[in-house]
C-alpha cells in the first residue's frame, strides 16, 4: 500500500546528534508511513470486547445472592479478561501514535516514547529488509547515526518496503562518497561479516585468497555471495550493514553479479 500524504507543514524537533546544537527544521513532508489500519482496528475491537466481557463477569454475581465465593470467582475472572483488554488497548494506543514522516532533508520518527528526527547526512549505517513483507515482531530497519546511536523504525508500517527503499535511496549517494574516500585513504571498512579494503571485498575475519568475494547478488531477502573458493553464502540483508553501499563499491574491484540471479 502506498504511503499516505499529509498537508505541507513545518516540522521541528531536537537534533539527536551532539554536534548539532540548533533544532532540526525540515521542509514540507514528502510522505507519511503509519501502522497497519487493520491492526489498529483489530486491537481496538479486541480491547473493547474484552473490556465489556470483564465488566459483565464482574457484575454477574448480582443475580446470584450474596455468596462470597461467587464474588471472588467473578473478580478473578474479570481480572484475567480485563488484563487482556488493557494490553490490547495499550497496543492500539501505541500504534495510533506511531508513524514515520519523510522529508527531503531527513526523517522524523514518532512513537509512544517520543519523537526522533535526523538529517539524511547523519545516517552512517543501515540494516534493513528490502524484499520481504514485514511481519511482527520483526524490525523493518535499523539506522546508525554519527553519534553512535542505533534507531529502530516502528514495526508493522503500511508501505514498509517502500520506506526501506526510500531511505536507502536518500542515503546511498552520501554514504557511497564517504566510503570511496575512506578506501582511497587506505582504511578497512566492515559491512557486517564482509570487509572491504584497497584490494577488494572479503568474507569473514580471515585474510586468505579463498575468502575473496568473486560475485554477489541480491535475491529476495538475501545477499548471495560467491567466494573465490567456489563456496556460496547466503546472508540476510538485515545482517549486512549498508548492503546497497557494498554493492555500489563492488564494481570498483570488478566483482560481478551471480549468473541466474534476479534482474
Amino acid at each position: 500500500m502506498p504511503p499516505s500524504l499529509e498537508a505541507p507543514r513545518k516540522t521541528s524537533a531536537k537534533a539527536i546528534s551532539p554536534y548539532r546544537a540548533a533544532p532540526l527544521s525540515f521542509g514540507p513532508p514528502v510522505a507519511t508511513y503509519r501502522s497497519s489500519k487493520l491492526q489498529r482496528v483489530g486491537f481496538l475491537a479486541v480491547g473493547s470486547a474484552a473490556g465489556l466481557a470483564a465488566l459483565a463477569l464482574l457484575l454477574s454475581p448480582l443475580g446470584g445472592g450474596s455468596d462470597p465465593g461467587l464474588w471472588v470467582l467473578a473478580f478473578l475472572q474479570a481480572s484475567v479478561v480485563g488484563t487482556g483488554a488493557a494490553f490490547a488497548l495499550r497496543a492500539y494506543a501505541r500504534r495510533v501514535r506511531g508513524r514515520v514522516t519523510v522529508h527531503d532533508e531527513g526523517m522524523c520518527i514518532t512513537s509512544h516514547k517520543g519523537r526522533t528526527s535526523f538529517f539524511w547526512d547523519d545516517v552512517t549505517g543501515i540494516w534493513a529488509r528490502f524484499y520481504e513483507p514485514v511481519r511482527s515482531p520483526e524490525v523493518i530497519m535499523r539506522l546508525g547515526t554519527r553519534d553512535g546511536r542505533v534507531i529502530e523504525l516502528p514495526t508493522e508500517l503500511e508501505g514498509a518496503r517502500d520506506l526501506a527503499t526510500r531511505v536507502q535511496t536518500e542515503t546511498a549517494a552520501r554514504m557511497l562518497a564517504e566510503t570511496i574516500a575512506a578506501l582511497d585513504a587506505g582504511e578497512r571498512l566492515w559491512f557486517g561479516p564482509m570487509m572491504v579494503d584497497g584490494f577488494g571485498i572479503h568474507y569473514g575475519k580471515r585474510h586468505g585468497r579463498e575468502n575473496d568475494v568473486d560475485a554477489m547478488q541480491l535475491s529476495f531477502r538475501w545477499l548471495e555471495v560467491r567466494l573465490a573458493s567456489g563456496e556460496r553464502i547466503l546472508l540476510p540483508t538485515e545482517d549486512v550493514r549498508n548492503v546497497g553501499i557494498l554493492l555500489g563499491v563492488a564494481g570498483r574491484f570488478g566483482i560481478g553479479r551471480l549468473a541466474g540471479g534476479p534482474a
